[in-house]
């Protein structure tokens, strides 16, 4: 037989109601967290070369705001990057379009222990071989952008 309404509800059925609703949003929680911690079509390198190559791949193809994902946190490199993207920004279009399809040459790869590598590299457009550091910081492997391109680029405003 059902109760009327108008009866107060017992213990029971309120803390059964408060489970559901932290039930409820435990779940909501948890499922913001697992979908947002990697943004749309990051990669986690596995290896310095991954992170190499990925960083080296959104580079060529315009895609700074990806590269950034694998850039080293230091202020230096994040400061070097922000240069390097208006210069890249700046160059004609024919130019970029040509790094875009160009592929990565890996010529050589040298491990510095177990958290520094370095990586010699050139693309089919230029073939100007070139050192790019990569390093395992606490969120992985992650290029030192202040090594691989201080003073090898004319990075004017």
């Amino acid at each position: 037989m059902l109760k009327p309404l108008s009866e107060p509800m017992t213990e029971i059925s309120k803390m059964k109601i408060k489970m559901k609703r932290l039930l409820s949003l435990t779940g909501m929680i948890l499922f913001t967290l697992i979908g947002c911690t990697e943004p749309e079509g990051y990669k986690v390198p596995e290896d310095p070369l991954d992170a190499c190559r990925e960083f080296i791949r959104a580079v060529m193809d315009g895609d700074f705001e990806e590269a950034e994902l694998y850039l080293s946190e230091d202020e230096e490199d994040k400061e070097l990057f922000s240069r390097y993207k208006q210069y890249m920004k700046k160059q004609p279009q024919k130019e970029r379009l040509s790094l875009k399809s160009a592929s990565i040459i890996i010529n050589k790869m040298e491990n510095l222990g177990d958290s520094v590598c370095l990586i010699n590299f050139s693309n089919s457009h230029s073939m100007k071989p070139m050192d790019i550091k990569v390093i395992n910081e606490k969120n992985g492997w992650k290029v030192d952008f202040s090594y691989t391109f201080s003073g090898n680029l004319p990075l004017q405003d």
